[in-house]
């Protein structure tokens, strides 16, 4: 861990940080010096995420956060804020997975409460503290799915969600730019984390079309993403705001349809 990183002394706070994108993305920002909130609602996962920083010098402190109460969204952010003795960078990364037993209007409310509304409320209740820090930045995780194409192994609930991430960051960035706070959004396509596929199991055909389809001709990788978080909340992204970048090998924007082999 680095006393001269990119966000050295820095708070951080990151939902959803037990695994996958957030996971990646808490243990980059501790190894550039951040002071990191590893939030989630799998506390084993999320207590597993900070021993690993401590054992390798970091600084970091799990709280059980569930995202689709907002009462208890509000409170993770004071209680980041109280721990560190300010906030600099939020990430909005946690987005619940609804169960397979949930009716359609369950699904709908689940991931539009935690992919959506939690982000509003986490923003909004974050953005004083980022003010106060003089280098405040929001990063808020969307996705291909909704925020730049439909996608049909997307359901209409997640892609709504992540497209209104999009608008979100908007207006965020025009609420909140005054107050010297950058706000931006991440697009990732497919990024190889336990949630779209576990270890060691096959690929699904939609997967094994996307790469076919992409440029780079594979799948991303979550220190990928990790690092794109890590510009954007640092110095280096100073004058980037209010952007939506994909990350997803040249997909949406240069497809392969016409000679990739989906056979």
């Amino acid at each position: 861990m680095s006393s001269e990183g990119q966000l050295a002394g820095r708070p951080a706070l990151i939902s959803g940080a037990a695994s996958g994108l957030g996971r990646a993305t808490a243990e980059r920002f501790a190894r550039e010096g951040a002071l990191v909130m590893v939030a989630d609602i799998d506390v084993e996962g999320g207590e597993a995420v900070v021993a690993g920083i401590k054992e390798e010098g970091g600084i970091a402190v799990f709280r059980r956060t569930d995202v689709t109460d907002r009462a208890d969204v509000r409170q993770m952010v004071a209680d980041a804020a109280s721990e560190f003795g300010g906030l600099s960078v939020l990430v909005n990364n946690a987005m619940s997975n609804p169960s397979d037993t949930y009716t359609e209007d369950e699904r709908w409310d689940t991931m539009l409460e935690s992919g959506l509304a939690a982000y509003w409320a986490a923003g909004v209740a974050a953005a004083p503290h980022l003010a106060k820090s003089g280098h405040g930045a929001v990063v808020q995780i969307a996705s291909i799915a909704g925020a730049r194409m439909g996608i049909s192994f997307a359901s209409e609930a997640y892609s709504s969600a992540k497209a209104g991430t999009v608008g979100l960051t908007r207006s965020f960035c025009k609420r909140f730019g005054p107050e010297g706070i950058r706000v931006n959004c991440i697009a990732p396509g497919v990024i190889e984390t336990p949630r779209w596929r576990a270890p060691g199991l096959p690929e699904p055909d939609f997967g094994i079309r996307y790469r076919k389809m992409t440029p780079l001709g594979r799948y991303g990788l979550p220190y990928e993403v990790a690092a794109l978080a890590l510009f954007l909340s640092s110095d280096e992204g100073s004058y980037v705001n209010g952007q939506d970048i994909a990350i997803d090998g040249g997909f949406t924007n240069a497809a392969l349809f016409e000679t990739a082999d989906l056979s």
